[in-house]
C-alpha cells in the first residue's frame, strides 16, 4: 500500500506541476505584454510540453487503483484529459489570436476540475458549494503565479538588455494582477482550511500527517510571499534605476537568484499539496 501510495502522490505531482504551467504560462501573454516573436515561440514550446505531460500523467493515473471509468473521479479525469488535449490544439495553433485566449480558458477549466477530484468534493456540510468554489479559484490563483515565475526565469536567462526589457514589460502586467492572486491565495486558503481542518483541530495540526504537512506548505508560502515582496519593493526599483550594463547585469542576477528560489519553493508547495491530496484531513 505504501508503494501504491507513493506512486500515486508522484503521479499527482506531476500531473498537477504540469497542468500549473500549461494555464500559468499560456495565461501570461493575457495580462503581460505580448512577447516578442522568438520569446513567443519559447513560450508555446513550454506550453505544448506541458500539456504531453500533463496528458501522459492523467492517462498513467488510472494504472492505480480506484479512478474507474465507471467512478466520478475517473468521469471527471477523462473530461480534464479532453480539455488538455483540446487547449493544446489551439495553442499550436499559427497564428494565435483568439484561439490562445480560448486555449488559455479551456486550461483553467482544466485546473479547476482538481477540485472536483480532491477533498473539496466530498462536502456534504452546510457550506460544501463555497468549499468546492474557494479550491478552484486556489488552484487557478496558484497557476498564474507559478506560471508567472517560470515564465520570469526563463526571461532572465536571455541576454541581459532583451532580459531587462522583457522583464520588466513581465514585471508591470503582473503587477496588475499580483496583488490579486495573493489576496485570492489568501483568502480562498483561510475557507479551504476551515472546511478540511475545522477551529477544533487548528491547534493540535502537528499532531496528524496532513496538518504537519499543512504547516510546511504554509511555512514554504510564506517565505514565497517574502521573496515576493523583495522582488517588488527592492529589485525591481534597483532595476529600473540601473544606468549602465554593469549595475543591470548585477540587477538581473539578483532577480533571477530570487527568482529560481522562489520557483523551488513553488515546486515544494506542489509537492506538499500531491500529499495532502492522499493524505486524509482532520474532518474526515
Amino acid at each position: 500500500m505504501d508503494v501504491i501510495v507513493a506512486g500515486l502522490t508522484i503521479a499527482k505531482f506531476v500531473h498537477l506541476s504540469a497542468l500549473m504551467l500549461l494555464f500559468g504560462c499560456g495565461a501570461f501573454p493575457l495580462y503581460a505584454k505580448k512577447p516578442d516573436g522568438v520569446l513567443h515561440g519559447h513560450l508555446r514550446g513550454l506550453v505544448l510540453a506541458s500539456a504531453i505531460t500533463a496528458l501522459t500523467s492523467g492517462v498513467l493515473w488510472f494504472a492505480f487503483p480506484g479512478p474507474g471509468l465507471d467512478t466520478t473521479f475517473g468521469q471527471v479525469l477523462i473530461v480534464r484529459l479532453l480539455l488538455i488535449a483540446g487547449a493544446s490544439i489551439l495553442f499550436a495553433r499559427k497564428p494565435a489570436g483568439a484561439a490562445w485566449s480560448v486555449a488559455v480558458v479551456l486550461s483553467a477549466v482544466a485546473v479547476a476540475t482538481i477540485a472536483w477530484t480532491g477533498h473539496a468534493r466530498n462536502g456534504v456540510v452546510a457550506g460544501a458549494a463555497l468549499h468546492l468554489l474557494g479550491d478552484m479559484l486556489h488552484l487557478i490563483a496558484a497557476g498564474v503565479w507559478i506560471g508567472a515565475l517560470v515564465w520570469l526565469l526563463l526571461l532572465l536567462t536571455s541576454a541581459t538588455q532583451t532580459a531587462r526589457r522583457e522583464v520588466e514589460r513581465a514585471l508591470a502586467g503582473f503587477s496588475g494582477v499580483g496583488p490579486g492572486v495573493v489576496a485570492m491565495l489568501v483568502i480562498t486558503g483561510i475557507i479551504n482550511s476551515l472546511f478540511l481542518i475545522g477551529p477544533q483541530s487548528a491547534l493540535s495540526l502537528w499532531r496528524k500527517a496532513y496538518g504537519l504537512t499543512l504547516l510546511i506548505k504554509l511555512a514554504l508560502f510564506a517565505v514565497m510571499f517574502a521573496l515576493a515582496a523583495v522582488n517588488r519593493y527592492r529589485l525591481t526599483p534597483r532595476l529600473a534605476m540601473a544606468a549602465d550594463g554593469g549595475s543591470t547585469e548585477r540587477a538581473l542576477r539578483a532577480f533571477k537568484g530570487t527568482i529560481a528560489a522562489e520557483t523551488a519553493l513553488a515546486v515544494l508547495v506542489l509537492a506538499a499539496v500531491a500529499l495532502l491530496g492522499v493524505l486524509p484531513p482532520p474532518t474526515d
